[in-house]
């Protein structure tokens, strides 16, 4: 008999509710995500990840680098900026998720930093943070995705209507509710060979009615992990046989 799927529900940046089916060999992920905004003088890109993330900067990123904080209703704002003033970036940190901007540069003066703070709403939760502009700013959000990911997979959601420009213009496989796509994945000629003829020379990209998402696999635990996180080829089938997205905008 096969096994039940377990739904794990999360938050997009942009506020849609992402449903994610996964069999039980699956494991918990981790999640990531990221979303864009642009308009008149404004264009930010934002990073996601789990509370905490942004403590890495000061000693690995930018060591050294200066820390400022301010305290927000929820969640605080973080600024920080290396010793050489070369990068900076901002960070919207809740007690479960945050959002990160890099500037490439050092952080703008007040009037700019208070200006791409006050066009945003960040808004935490247990499920993911929401970043969206706004009413009546005139700027637009795109390019939001949600990444579940572990030391075996990486799954990355999109909205379909966003994301229906980037399908391969040849024909998929049905599978289900969705068309899936294979691409081979980019690796070095030695690995590509090693991994010919196996699933994990490919990427896989389903497409149904509400989301597009992607997945890959990886062979090998990265360093530093035991060979438990090793993925056999009957793992990937079976993820692969049992994953849906929703995505309810």
């Amino acid at each position: 008999m096969t096994a039940p799927l377990f739904e794990v529900a999360r938050a997009a940046a942009d506020g849609a509710r992402v449903s994610v089916m996964l069999p039980p060999e699956a494991g918990p992920l981790r999640w990531y995500g990221a979303t864009k905004f642009s308009g008149p003088n404004y264009l930010r890109s934002f990073h996601l990840a789990e509370a905490g993330q942004h403590e890495v900067v000061p000693s690995n990123i930018l060591p050294g680098a200066s820390k400022r904080v301010y305290r927000r209703k929820g969640f605080d704002i973080v600024v920080y900026e290396a010793v050489d003033h070369s990068n900076g970036c901002l960070v919207f940190a809740g007690p479960y998720n945050e959002a990160t901007t890099w500037f490439g540069g050092p952080p703008p003066r007040a009037a700019v930093l208070n200006r791409i703070v006050s066009m945003l709403t960040f808004i935490d939760s247990p499920t993911g943070a929401r970043v969206t502009a706004k009413p009546a700013t005139n700027i637009q959000q795109h390019g939001t995705m949600l990444v579940g990911s572990d030391a075996r997979m990486t799954v990355i959601a999109r909205d379909a209507r966003s994301a229906r420009d980037d399908l391969p213009v040849w024909r998929g496989q049905q599978h289900g509710d969705a068309e899936v796509w294979r691409t081979r994945q980019n690796l070095r000629e030695e690995q590509a060979a090693k991994l010919a003829g196996t699933p994990f020379e490919w990427s896989y990209m389903f497409a149904n009615s509400t989301a597009v998402f992607d997945v890959s696999f990886r062979p090998e635990p990265p360093p530093g992990l035991t060979p438990k996180s090793i993925v056999d080829k009957n793992h990937v089938y079976t993820v692969l046989s049992g994953l849906k997205v929703i995505w309810a905008a």
